[in-house]
């Protein structure tokens, strides 16, 4: 800008004194003209004059006359004003003869009656005219004044060539002029485009450095003048910017904490199916990283599932909500997973276009599915658990009916293995009632300190007898005074499906070990035998409803099947964990850690 105020302050300079010099050239012709007509005119009224004064009859030497009048003049007289002029002097008759002439022979001359000022002298009027002389070849300026009492024309001429130098004077002050108003103007604009663009440069580093985000930058000014004004309305323009910014990052933060605090993955992508916004529940379903880098990406090339393209693209195009299930490959987890997919078209503000892209949102929906499943499979084994004691007791019963009551031995049989079913049905029963009890309850509210040795005596002491039938030996290794912050039955129960399992499992004179001790404030509870052993492929199963390693084995000695997925649960309830070592021919450990 500095550079276009100074080329244009010079262009304008150059302009302003070549119109000025060439006004004040014509002014100065124009005066100079004026006052050599005038110079001549009163030079041709004097000789008119004196010619009219000469005597009647009396013969005048016309060429004589010219040339003596002519040197007359010529010379600098106060009369005829300041200027000295080589003035030239011709007499001419009516007929444009010429009679005589000041600086020409005046018999070689041509006919002067066509000449524009003769013309206007024969019609009694003062003639002038200016041109180029053919026989001197200057230029004139030529007065013609009639002297009517003699029939003849006097002219008086003038040559030019004053003027040309007057022309070379004015053109060399005229460029001196132009030169020296240049350096002045270029001194001049230099400081005044200084005084204008200084604030400007300053306005515009600070402009760069609020685009490049320094929002807090504004602009300073010393001026008095439009451009503090400007500065003003610019800083004030700044704060309502910096407000606006802080305000839309401020909603974008807490959008975004919102967004990415969802469990639920969230896209919404445009027509061309580049990202607009992606949360990083959405990043982790996909395996992708979740970064600045990832908004305006394709998410063709992120999702990489056909189902989910076409779902959004039917979204898109058709302009309406979809909803369905699919299963997508998490590379993180290295599992598949089921999510309910819903898409939906993203309205335009424009209400010529139908929408303006495409949000899908993919809703996690795997751990449904299998509580549905573990509800589907529970509900299935249970009506199978229940519906075999209840067939075997209906078909003894109907036996009984159709005269097997008569035999009394055969009739105290059926009776005996009704009543082993009913009990079978009872167990069932109640095993389901307190894995419902146990699975509804968030915790134990009947809680006290209570000695784990003497529980762990009196499980013993009940299940003693039915481990000497197998004559399996039941030894306990209890560090002592082990208190335990829980509900004494809930523990007992826990540790009779246990011991019990290691009993009916175990092998003939075989042991089972019971352990527990404490350390940073934890006890740990062993319970181990030398049974059959568990293969490794059934231990992430063994504690699920009526899972059983060998199902026909299992109902042959009463087992329900419910009895490890109670221990798990109890255990839960206060915040313990459960682990199993064992292998086939091995024997099995349970190893159960519960806070102190």
């Amino acid at each position: 800008m500095k550079n276009k105020i100074v080329k244009y302050t010079i262009l304008l300079v150059i302009i302003a004194i070549t119109i000025a010099g060439i006004f004040t050239f014509a002014v100065s012709r124009y005066f100079y003209i004026t006052e050599v007509k005038n110079s001549c005119e009163n030079i041709a009224v004097l000789l008119a004059y004196q010619i009219e004064q000469q005597a009647a009859g009396s013969s005048i030497e016309y060429d004589n006359l010219a040339k003596s009048y002519a040197k007359i003049v010529s010379s600098k007289d106060s009369s005829l004003g300041s200027f000295s002029f080589a003035t030239r002097i011709t007499i001419i008759d009516d007929d444009g003869k010429v009679l005589g002439d000041s600086d020409s022979n005046a018999i070689e001359m041509e006919n002067h009656i066509s000449r524009k000022e003769i013309k206007a002298a024969l019609d009694g009027k003062l003639g002038f005219d200016e041109r180029l002389s053919k026989t001197l070849n200057l230029d004139y300026i030529y007065i013609a004044y009639p002297v009517k009492s003699k029939s003849i024309i006097v002219r008086v001429s003038v040559p030019l060539n004053q003027i040309n130098s007057i022309n070379k004077s004015f053109y060399l002050y005229t460029i001196i002029g132009v030169l020296v108003g240049l350096l002045l103007t270029v001194l001049i604009a230099v400081k005044v485009s200084g005084i204008i663009t200084a604030p400007l440069n300053k306005l515009i580093s600070t402009t760069k450095e609020i685009a490049n985000g320094n929002y807090k930058k504004r602009a300073a000014t010393s001026s008095d003048d439009e451009i503090k004004e400007l500065a003003c309305t610019f800083n004030e323009m700044a704060d309502k910017l910096d407000n606006t910014l802080c305000g839309i990052l401020d909603k974008n933060v807490r959008i975004d904490t919102i967004i990415n605090s969802m469990r639920d993955g969230i896209i919404a992508i445009d027509k061309n199916y580049k990202i607009l916004i992606i949360n990083t529940s959405a990043c982790d379903i996909f395996g992708v990283g979740y970064g600045p880098g990832i908004i305006g990406k394709s998410l063709l090339d992120i999702t990489k599932n056909p189902k989910i393209n076409s779902f959004l693209k039917d979204t898109i195009e058709n302009n309406v909500a979809l909803t369905d299930e699919i299963t997508i490959f998490s590379p993180r987890m290295v599992s598949n997973f089921i999510y309910k997919v819903y898409t939906n078209p993203i309205k335009s503000a424009d209400i010529k276009v139908q929408n303006a892209g495409g949000v899908i949102t993919l809703h996690n929906v795997t751990s449904v599915k299998k509580l549905e499943q573990i509800r589907t499979e529970f509900v299935s084994n249970v009506t199978h658990e229940l519906k075999t004691p209840l067939t075997s007791i209906r078909g003894f019963v109907e036996t009984l009916k159709d005269g097997a009551i008569e035999d009394t031995a055969v009739a105290i049989k059926f009776l005996d293995i009704i009543d082993i079913e009913a009990e079978r049905l009872y167990h069932l029963i109640n095993d389901i009632l307190q894995l419902s009890e146990i699975e509804i309850m968030r915790n134990d509210e009947h809680v006290s300190p209570n000695s784990l040795n003497l529980i762990v005596d009196d499980v013993v002491q009940l299940l003693e007898a039915s481990a000497n039938k197998k004559n399996i030996k039941l030894e306990v290794n209890i560090e002592t005074d082990i208190l335990i912050c829980i509900n004494k039955y809930r523990i007992k129960q826990m540790l009779i499906n246990l011991i019990d399992n290691a009993i009916k499992y175990n092998v003939e004179n075989g042991a089972v070990f019971i352990t527990a001790s404490k350390s940073k404030g934890t006890t740990t509870i062993s319970v181990k035998d030398t049974g059959i052993g568990i293969p490794q492929i059934h231990h992430s199963r063994i504690f699920e409803r009526f899972y059983r390693v060998d199902k026909g084995r299992s109902r042959n000695m009463g087992g329900t099947g419910l009895g490890l997925s109670i221990v798990k649960h109890i255990i839960n309830l206060y915040n313990g964990d459960i682990s199993v070592i064992s292998e086939p021919g091995k024997g099995t450990e349970f190893i159960i850690r519960l806070p102190l």
